[in-house]
């Protein structure tokens, strides 16, 4: 839709559709998913307006009464603190509400956004707006202060605690869609949108070291989802209505779950996608994911014995496609290959890997670098003191034409030589960033991936 072509714009508010009685929206209350209900209608949805928001606050006992909010330096509760709030979520299904067809569903979501953040992002955002939306702020000791200790001035007496709000963004490829989004359900739109948020356990968003605090939780109040949407103008709509189907391309992220364990490992999907533009995986050890003793969003290198953060390099990379190496035609050997002191981070790597993100050349701000993408840990659950590890490896298969490769009847592969020698398995979280069309019609909607 042509920008002379809009009407004016409207701000909505919308509450979730299984609010409960007093508010309040907690895991272990069972409350596990928020249910959001964008309505069938002839507007235009920005998706890059939509935000979650509301309040946060984070008990260390199950009463959830102001006094019990952990005491800075005597209560060891803390969250990631390049994720904060964004490290409730833990998927995210859209889907169209008159057909309920799912349009994205972006599994393991809080892994995706603790390596995507930090890609995109750079330490003054991490500690200025988005300090400012989502808590974060890049030291994990001052990032404790204002978030979990926040005792916010009300009265002990006081039991609707509310912390500290939020309003953040869903990163998603549907949402990032330079696109309006038709919400019509007359053949030019979804029909509405229904959007599923389904949270973290408390075992995965936050962290008790020393396991003194094993039913500490956070809880959510005043929750709801903001957006902006477009009133086509009298001439637009005239048009539109006569239009019988339409069409809209946009870069899906799709997540996909496995684990390895050996100096050989094997990675191999199905993915069953046309256009494939880029991959990346990120890795943390099987047993740190939801246990409160350690960051479950951490993004890792390999770890053979951790309790004194002993590296598994990663010697060798091979992407594969169908068996023969692609997009690269050759092996990545990494700097520790030749030098098994080597501690720096290999070039190769990170290149493929930020090239996932956006085209390298183009990647003007980060958090990724020497000091988050390199190979030294220390014997305190392997983390650094700012904002944790951003390890992670990737490689673009079409930056250049938007198009993709074709992995409907070839299986994506990847080979890596490690230094994996003990019992200890990794879980690998693989997401992959490919481009897939939205048909819709007045009969439903269908999407080609």
């Amino acid at each position: 839709m042509s920008n002379n072509l809009a009407g004016s714009n409207n701000y909505l508010q919308i509450f979730p559709s299984n609010h409960t009685s007093n508010g309040l929206i907690s895991y272990k209350d069972g409350n596990p998913v928020m249910s959001f209900i964008l309505g069938e209608q002839d507007r235009y949805l920005i998706g890059s307006s939509v935000r979650l928001v509301g309040n946060i606050a984070i008990y260390k006992t199950p009463n959830g009464a102001h006094g019990d909010v952990p005491t800075a330096g005597t209560d060891e509760v803390s969250v990631s603190p390049k994720l904060s709030t964004y490290g409730i979520l833990d998927q995210i299904v859209i889907s169209s509400q008159k057909n309920k067809n799912v349009i994205e569903h972006v599994r393991h979501y809080g892994r995706y956004l603790a390596s995507y953040l930090p890609a995109i992002s750079s330490v003054q955002e991490a500690n200025g707006h988005l300090g400012v939306t989502a808590n974060t702020i890049n030291n994990g000791f001052a990032n404790d202060l204002q978030y979990v200790n926040n005792q916010n001035g009300v009265s002990a007496t006081d039991r609707q605690f509310r912390g500290n709000s939020f309003c953040i963004n869903l990163p998603t490829g549907f949402l990032n869609s330079k696109q309006p989004i038709g919400l019509s359900g007359r053949g030019w739109g979804t029909g509405g949108l229904i959007f599923d948020i389904h949270l973290a356990p408390d075992s995965s968003f936050l962290i008790n070291k020393d396991g003194s605090l094993p039913n500490c939780f956070y809880q959510l109040s005043n929750v709801s989802l903001i957006c902006e949407v477009i009133n086509p103008s009298v001439d637009e709509l005239s048009r539109l209505m006569k239009q019988t189907s339409g069409t809209m391309d946009y870069n899906a992220i799709s997540s996909y779950y496995t684990t390895i364990a050996s100096s050989n490992a094997i990675i191999n999907f199905r993915l069953g996608l046309s256009k494939v533009l880029g991959i990346f995986i990120n890795f943390i050890p099987s047993n740190y994911l939801n246990n409160l003793t350690f960051d479950s969003q951490q993004c890792s290198p390999l770890i053979n014995n951790l309790g004194n953060a002993d590296i598994a390099e990663i010697k060798q990379i091979i992407f594969t496609k169908g068996g023969q190496r692609m997009p690269l035609m050759y092996n990545l050997d990494a700097n520790v290959r030749d030098n098994n002191l080597s501690t720096v981070a290999d070039p190769q790597y990170y290149r493929n890997y930020m090239n996932t993100f956006m085209p390298f050349m183009k990647i003007m701000k980060t958090q990724v670098g020497p000091e988050t993408y390199n190979r030294i840990g220390d014997t305190e659950q392997f983390e650094l003191t700012e904002a944790g590890n951003m390890f992670g490896i990737g490689v673009a298969f079409d930056n250049i034409s938007g198009e993709g490769i074709d992995f409907r009847s070839e299986n994506f592969g990847l080979q890596m030589e490690t230094g994996l020698t003990e019992d200890n398995p990794h879980s690998a979280f693989l997401y992959v960033r490919s481009k897939q069309t939205l048909v819709f019609n007045a009969n439903g909607l269908q999407v080609i991936n």
